[in-house]
Order: structure tokens, then sequence, then C-alpha cells
């Protein structure tokens, strides 16, 4: 059927003919324009998903192709044996042993000049000499030793105190010598104890804060003590020595007793027989 347009004149226009299947073209039309709008809705709301997400990318997420990945085998520190925990133990307790060492010498003098007193070997005179001599430096000695005996607390001393029969004899006497030095520290620690409170009360009697009738008694029982927890130190450092080293060293050889602190230790000074 043919359509005649009609200007605002009145005047024909050009004369056209309806295409055939023009329904179904519009109908595709709009299908595909439908199409193109819903993939620019989807677009719009991918990028508001995107901004409220913080811009992530596949990049920026965790990925997920990490999933399934074998994980890197743990690397795993072999344990110290007995063996190196015992001489570690043993190297640990030398420091505050040789700090002891020097005040115990000095108290050991000390007690050695009432020693030579009582039996009439030296006066009065000679012998505050000699223990005016010894209390020089015994303050800081002593601090030594503590400060030593402190640091220890840090390297925790890892060595049991007993041991399987069928240990090896390098074992076992490393064993003994850890042992050994325990008690030598202990008795160190007893007998310095004494010391410094003795050390103190020379200081008070030094500077009027003792009366001399006060400090001689306190002197008295400080020297009976001091006595046997020296005699119990000397005999803890012997022990250690007969036991051995953990290093492989052998142990020394029994040697005769070292004079106890009742005998006269040398305390040769000028002007003094």
């Amino acid at each position: 059927m043919a359509n005649v347009e009609h200007d605002e004149d009145g005047d024909d226009l050009e004369q056209t003919e309806e295409p055939v299947g023009a329904d179904e073209k519009d109908s595709a039309l709009v299908f595909g324009g439908g199409a193109v709008l819903g993939a620019a809705l989807l677009a719009i709301v991918w990028m508001v998903v995107s901004v409220v997400n913080g811009g992530s990318d596949p990049e920026s997420t965790p990925a997920t192709a990490e999933v399934g990945r074998p994980a890197a085998p743990a690397v795993t520190t072999p344990q110290p044996s007995r063996q190196d925990r015992c001489q570690q133990a043993m190297s640990t307790l030398s420091e505050p042993l040789q700090a002891a060492q020097p005040a115990m010498d000095q108290w050991e003098v000390h007690i050695g000049a009432m020693n030579k007193l009582v039996v009439g070997a030296i006066t009065l005179q000679q012998a505050t000499a000699f223990w005016d001599q010894t209390r020089i430096g015994a303050e800081h000695r002593i601090t030594e030793f503590r400060e030593s005996v402190r640091s220890m607390r840090h390297t925790p001393v890892d060595c049991p105190s007993t041991v399987p029969p069928t240990a090896a004899p390098a074992l076992r006497a490393c064993v003994r010598r850890v042992d050994a030095d325990r008690r030598a520290i202990r008795a160190a620690r007893t007998a310095i104890a004494t010391w410094d409170m003795h050390v103190t009360d020379m200081e008070r009697l030094r500077t009027g804060k003792l009366s001399a009738a006060k400090a001689g008694e306190m002197w008295v029982a400080m020297w009976q003590r001091g006595q046997d927890e020296l005699k119990a130190y000397r005999t803890a450092i012997r022990d250690a020595r007969r036991a051995g080293s953990c290093d492989g060293s052998a142990a020394e050889p029994p040697q005769a007793a070292a004079p106890s602190p009742g005998a006269s230790p040398s305390m040769d000074m000028p002007g003094m027989g």
C-alpha cells in the first residue's frame, strides 16, 4: 500500500513504499538497543563497585594462584648434645670462680693475721698493719665477684647432675666438674658474704660509728666463722680440679692438702719477722 505524504501547503511529496518486514527490523533494533544499554549499565555498576572497594584490581587482591603451592620446608636447628651443654656450663661457671679468687685470697690473709696474733707470732701492731693492708680494695673485689654471679644468671647452667651408667667417660667427668664448680661458687658466696660484713665493720670502726669493744667482739665471731667457710671453699676448689674438665683434659693428680685457714699464711712485709 502506498503512503502519500503531504507538506504543510498540501502539495504532494514523494510517494514511498513501506518495506516488507519492518516490524521484524524494529524489534531487532529494540533488542539491540536494550543489549547496549544493559552493557552500559553493567559497566557503570562495575565502576561503582571498583571505587567502593578502593580501586582494587586482580593484581592487588589476594592471589588465588598461591593456593596449593607447597610450603617451604621448615629449617630445624639441631639441639646441642648433653656434652655440649655441660661444656658450656663449665665455661659459664668459670667466670665467677675466677672473680672469687682475689677476694678469697684477701680474706684468707686477713684471717691468717689473726691466727698469727693468737699464737703470738706477731704483735697487735703488726696484725693491725696486715688488716689495714687487706682492707684496701676489698670492697672492689667483693663487688666484682657479685657482679659476675649476677651476669651468670643470664646464661642458664644446663647440665644434668645425673647421667646414665652407659654415658661416655668424658661426659661423666664433665658432669662431675660442673657439680664441683657449683659447690665452689656456693662456698665462695657464703665466705665472701662474711668477709663483706667484716669489711663493713672495719669501715664503721675507722669512721667512729662502731666502738672498739664491739668491733673486737664481732671480729672474733667473724674470724671463727670465716675459718670454717674458707676451709669449705678450698675443699670445693680441690674437688673441682680433681674432677677433670669438660674439654677432655685429665684431672689433676691428688696433691697435699692445702694449709687450712687456721695455719699461718705467708704474709711477709718489710720490717716484720
